[in-house]
């Protein structure tokens, strides 16, 4: 897709996602934006002064350059996701990569909604992207929905969103891409590609027309993609990257 291209300003459309514990690691991410491809960080479990020193490099190395970090659920330990959330807006890391969320959660609102604002037209501006892995209709139902309104208004309630602000929202999805998760892209339910993606784009599609989003969703493969002959393949039923 090229306007996945141009949004994330790579070159090719492929992501090199994050795999946890830094295997997906500094040089892994630097190698994939030097080479005009868009790479995330694996900071699941790990510590946040290690996640910070990752990003301390990342910016040094590769100032201008795409990239991103993993956010990944923590049901068991929401302060720990708050604790990303402070660290990814204090540091302006502007993507990341949801992964293993079974719902949303406030801090991946929070994020998403951060300095949210209108340009001149009236468009509205989102600094920060989500890019959600997903494998479950009803989890990329979530992603592919407005932030919930009971989130909004709690940080409303705290003070760390205007009532305009969370009306901006509205008219926004948590996540403008979606990556359909099969076979062996992670936490996947071991669900076959074939089956699965052509679902979750039909969903896609019933979603894009419900909320009339001014900017198309999208909606990318993940899982055994490494090799031209099946980039090609997850291309052909409609993948976007």
């Amino acid at each position: 897709d090229p306007g996945f291209c141009q949004d994330h300003a790579i070159r090719y459309p492929y992501g090199g996602g994050a795999m946890a514990k830094g295997i997906s690691s500094v040089a892994m991410v630097e190698a994939l934006a030097k080479a005009g491809m868009l790479g995330f960080f694996g900071a699941a479990g790990l510590l946040i002064e290690e996640v910070e020193a990752a990003i301390d490099r990342l910016q040094a190395a590769i100032p201008g350059h795409p990239y991103g970090f993993n956010l990944i659920h923590s049901p068991n330990e929401p302060e720990l996701e708050n604790a990303l959330v402070d660290l990814y807006l204090r540091r302006k890391i502007t993507l990341v990569e949801a992964s293993a969320f079974l719902d949303l959660t406030p801090a991946l609102v929070r994020y998403r909604t951060h300095n949210i604002s209108r340009d001149q037209d009236g468009n509205v501006i989102t600094p920060n992207r989500i890019i959600a892995k997903i494998s479950r209709e009803e989890v990329a139902a979530k992603f592919l929905a407005p932030p919930p309104e009971r989130f909004l208004q709690e940080l409303v309630a705290s003070g760390q969103l205007t009532a305009e602000q969370a009306e901006m929202a509205a008219e926004v999805p948590m996540a403008q891409d979606v990556t359909v998760e099969a076979d062996s892209g992670g936490h996947t339910d071991n669900r076959p590609a074939l089956a699965l993606f052509p679902t979750i784009l039909a969903q896609k599609n019933a979603c894009q027309n419900e909320y009339g989003y001014a900017q198309t969703l999208r909606v990318g493969l993940g899982g055994g993609i490494a090799t031209p002959a099946s980039a090609a393949a997850a291309c052909a039923p409609g993948a976007a990257s």
